[in-house]
């Protein structure tokens, strides 16, 4: 959700745009979605329209202050807790369906802006679509399914409390989805036939990347591109496996 590393494990990776779909399978694909399909890694100005829109002006500016300890605490703690301080802010006594309207009305026209052309022309050839995210279901689900046209969206399940039918802030187990979790997720949801081809932008992707497939290959590609290359494009890194 915050900006990714930038250093993979001293990996090598050739550019996005070298990916030749004609000599891979690609039935399936599971892709991320912050600086992967979309070209921002930070998916903080999407929380605080969200913030702001479902809750209010002040939850926006609550949000705005806490973002630098919420950065210290992504790269310094962990990117699950970042992602659970984010959550709980935003969301908070915030009703369910208050948040559905501005996921449906609000968000995809911003999130369509943001959309990088090269990874959504890999993600758009194949007939399976899924996005593993870390961001809340509740959040993105409409974008992806009419605007992408993802068939589902693995993320981050927040509680409600059921007779409120508010945000509790929380999330539900196993909590925000990164790094291996994002792999459980895809197991569990394509079983024994695995993605073709995996899409993602951050180390903490390699879990889920890790386990996707082509019939015709026996090894692992990585298409990665950082924007240090290109720093006039404006995008962010993003990398693709294919195994």
């Amino acid at each position: 959700m915050l900006p990714p590393e930038l250093e993979l494990a001293n990996k090598t990776f050739p550019l996005i745009s070298e990916c030749d779909l004609s000599s891979v399978s690609h039935r399936s694909v599971a892709a991320d979605l912050d600086g992967t399909l979309l070209k921002a890694s930070l998916s903080f100005p999407y929380y605080i329209l969200v913030a702001i829109e479902a809750g209010s002006l002040l939850r926006g500016l609550i949000l705005l202050l806490c973002v630098p300890i919420i950065a210290v605490v992504y790269v310094f703690i962990s990117e699950d807790f970042a992602g659970r301080m984010l959550i709980f802010v935003s969301f908070s006594g915030v009703k369910v369906s208050d948040i559905e309207v501005v996921a449906r009305g609000v968000l995809p026209p911003f999130y369509a802006a943001d959309v990088r052309s090269d990874s959504f022309q890999v993600f758009d050839s194949c007939q399976r679509k899924v996005i593993v995210t870390a961001n809340p279901v509740v959040m993105v689900d409409t974008f992806v399914k009419d605007f992408l046209g993802g068939e589902k969206v693995l993320g981050t399940e927040i509680e409600v409390n059921p007779r409120t039918n508010r945000a509790t802030g929380f999330v539900k187990e196993p909590g925000v989805l990164v790094g291996k979790w994002k792999k459980f997720a895809i197991l569990k949801e394509f079983g024994e036939d695995l993605p073709d081809i995996g899409i993602g932008d951050r180390k903490s992707d390699h879990d889920f990347m890790s386990i996707c497939k082509v019939r015709y290959f026996d090894f692992t590609i990585y298409i990665f591109k950082n924007s240090l290359q290109n720093p006039k494009d404006g995008r962010l890194p993003v990398l693709i496996s294919v195994n």
